[in-house]
C-alpha cells in the first residue's frame, strides 16, 4: 500500500501555489482595496452623479458573474477593511442598499443556480440552515406582536446573512487552491488593514482622514499614554487568520515566505494597537493550541520564532529609544498587565456593565425561552445616549439596547434555545473536523482555531452578529467543510498544504 502524503512529515515542502498565481492573487486584494477607497472618496463627494456610482455598481454585478473568487473578495473588502459594512449604504425607498450585500445575493445566486460542486455541507450546512430559519420565525412573531417593527427586526438580523457564504465557498470554491487563493486575498486585506491601524495610533495624519468614523474606531484609552486605540473592521479578518499566516511562513521557501512573513506582521500590529485583551488572551491560546496539535515541524519552528520574537521585544526595551519605549511599548505592557492581574480587570466599568446587562438578559430569555423574543426587539437592557446641541452635550437618555456581549445568550434571546445550539454545531463541527483530520494540515487546524477563538471571545464580545465577523466565520466554515468533502489526489483531501 503506497504510504499517504503528509504536511508534518520533515518539512520538504513545495510551494503551495506557482509564483505567478500568487503574485495574481495579491495584486487582485490590492486592486479591490484600490478600488474600495476610490469608492468612498466618491460616495463622500458632493460633485460625484450617483448614477456614476450606479453605473459601476452594475459593472460590477456583470463581472461577479464572471469572476467570483475576485468577487468574493470585493465582499470581504467591503466587510472587513477600513470602513463599516454600512458605510457605502444607498437608500432605496426604505431599504438601505449595501454594496457586500448585492455581491452577497449575487454570489448566493450563483452559488445555488450555478454551482461547481452540489453540496449543501451536510450535516453543517443544515445546522446553518436551521439557524437562520429559527432568527427568520423569531424575527416574524416579534413584528406580529409589535415587539419590533419589520425594519428594526431586518436590520437587527441582516449581518447574519454574511454566514451563508458557507454555501458559496463549498458550491463554487471546491478546488483547494481556490480556497487557498481567497484566504491569501483575505490576509493582504487584513495585513493592509494592520499597517492602517499602526499609522493612525500614531497619530500620522492622513490614515486619520482615511475614514469618517472618527471616535468609533480611534480612541485613546486613559492612563496608556500617547498611543490610540484603532479598531478598524479588518481587524476580525486578521484575528481569524493569524495562525493561519503564521502556519503559511512555516511551510514556504523564498520570497513567497518572506512575504507571508510581511502579512503575518501587518495583522499581528493590528491585534496589538487594538489593545484587545480578547485577542491578545486568544492569540496565546491560539498557540498553544498550534504547538499541542500541530506536529512536530510546526512545533519547532514556532517555538523557534516565539523565541526570537521575544528576544527581539527585550532588545528594543532594553536598548531602545526612551522615547519610543514611553510612547509605543509602555502603553501595551500596561494593558497587557491587567491579563495577569485580573483584580484590577473585574473593577473596570465595562466588565461591570456587561454584568449587569447580561443578568438583566437573562431574566428576560427565562421568559422567552422557546422563540426568543425575536431580533430588533428590546430584551429590559437600556443604554444611556447623549443629546448634543451645537457640538455640546447637553443630557442624555435611555434607549433600549438592541445588542448584547454575551453572543450565546443574544442567539437565545433572538431565536429562541434552538437557536444557540444549531449555531453552536454549525461551527462547532469545522473545528472537531479540523482537529481530527487525516492526514494533519496545519493550515486547515488554523482555520479551525480561528473559528473556536471566535467562539471562546464570543461569551464577552460581539463577535456572531455583526457584518466583519459574520463573513469571517461564513468564509472559515466553508473552507473546513469543502476540505471535508472534496476529493484530491490519490482520494486524499488536498487541503490547503501540498
Amino acid at each position: 500500500m503506497p504510504s499517504i502524503p503528509t504536511t508534518t512529515a520533515r518539512f520538504r515542502l513545495r510551494a503551495v501555489q506557482p509564483a505567478p498565481d500568487l503574485l495574481r492573487t495579491v495584486v487582485l486584494a490590492l486592486a479591490v482595496l484600490a478600488l474600495e477607497l476610490v469608492l468612498a472618496h466618491s460616495a463622500a463627494s458632493p460633485q460625484t452623479s450617483k448614477l456614476v456610482i450606479l453605473f459601476v455598481g452594475v459593472f460590477a454585478v456583470a463581472l461577479l458573474l464572471r469572476f467570483p473568487l475576485a468577487t468574493a473578495l470585493a465582499l470581504l473588502a467591503f466587510t472587513d477593511f477600513l470602513f463599516v459594512g454600512t458605510y457605502f449604504a444607498h437608500q432605496v425607498g426604505p431599504v438601505s442598499v449595501r454594496p457586500h450585500e448585492v455581491a452577497l445575493a449575487c454570489l448566493v445566486g450563483l452559488a445555488v443556480l450555478k454551482p461547481v460542486k452540489r453540496t449543501w455541507g451536510g450535516a453543517t450546512g443544515a445546522a446553518l440552515a436551521i439557524f437562520l430559519a429559527l432568527v427568520t420565525i423569531s424575527a416574524m412573531i416579534a413584528v406580529k406582536s409589535g415587539r419590533a417593527s419589520l425594519t428594526e427586526a431586518f436590520n437587527a438580523a441582516r449581518p447574519l446573512a454574511l454566514l451563508t457564504l458557507f454555501w458559496v465557498v463549498i458550491r463554487l470554491f471546491p478546488e483547494s487552491r481556490q480556497r487557498r487563493q481567497l484566504l491569501l486575498g483575505a490576509a493582504v486585506i487584513a495585513a493592509a488593514t494592520g499597517i492602517v491601524a499602526v499609522l493612525a495610533s500614531v497619530g500620522v495624519g492622513f490614515a486619520r482622514t482615511l475614514s469618517e468614523q472618527g471616535e468609533q474606531v480611534l480612541r485613546s484609552e486613559a492612563n496608556l499614554g500617547s498611543v490610540d486605540r484603532v479598531r478598524l473592521p479588518g481587524l476580525s479578518l486578521g484575528y481569524a487568520l493569524f495562525w493561519y499566516s503564521a502556519v503559511q511562513i512555516v511551510a514556504r521557501r523564498s520570497w513567497d515566505r518572506a512575504l507571508w512573513s510581511a502579512l503575518l506582521v501587518g495583522i499581528g500590529l493590528d491585534i496589538v494597537v487594538s489593545f484587545n485583551r480578547n485577542m491578545w488572551i486568544g492569540i496565546v491560546l491560539g498557540m498553544i493550541l498550534m504547538v499541542v496539535f500541530g506536529g512536530a515541524a510546526v512545533r519547532s519552528r514556532i517555538t523557534l520564532t516565539i523565541s526570537l520574537a521575544v528576544a527581539a521585544v527585550a532588545m528594543i526595551v532594553i536598548f531602545g529609544n526612551a522615547a519610543t519605549t514611553d510612547r509605543v511599548v509602555a502603553p501595551v505592557l500596561k494593558r497587557g498587565e491587567t491579563i495577569l492581574n485580573p483584580s484590577k480587570t473585574a473593577s473596570e466599568n465595562s466588565l461591570q456593565d456587561r454584568a449587569k446587562e447580561t443578568r438583566t438578559a437573562w431574566a428576560t430569555a427565562q421568559e422567552n425561552l422557546l422563540f426568543g423574543v425575536g431580533a430588533g426587539a428590546p430584551f429590559g437592557v437600556n443604554s444611556h445616549e447623549a443629546v448634543i446641541s451645537d457640538g455640546q452635550t447637553v443630557g442624555y437618555v435611555l434607549r433600549p439596547q438592541l445588542f448584547l456581549h454575551n453572543q450565546y445568550l443574544y442567539l437565545l434571546l433572538i431565536g429562541g434555545i434552538g437557536a444557540p445550539v444549531a449555531f453552536v454545531l454549525f461551527l462547532g463541527r469545522p473545528v472537531v473536523e479540523a482537529f481530527r483530520r487525516r492526514p494533519r494540515d496545519p493550515a486547515i487546524l488554523a482555520c479551525g482555531i480561528g473559528i473556536a477563538l471566535i467562539m471562546v471571545s464570543a461569551v464577552v464580545a460581539i463577535y456572531f452578529t455583526v457584518e466583519d465577523m459574520t463573513a469571517v466565520l461564513g468564509v472559515l466554515a466553508g473552507v473546513i467543510t469543502a476540505d471535508t468533502t472534496g476529493p484530491a489526489a490519490d482520494g486524499e483531501r488536498s487541503g490547503l498544504l501540498p
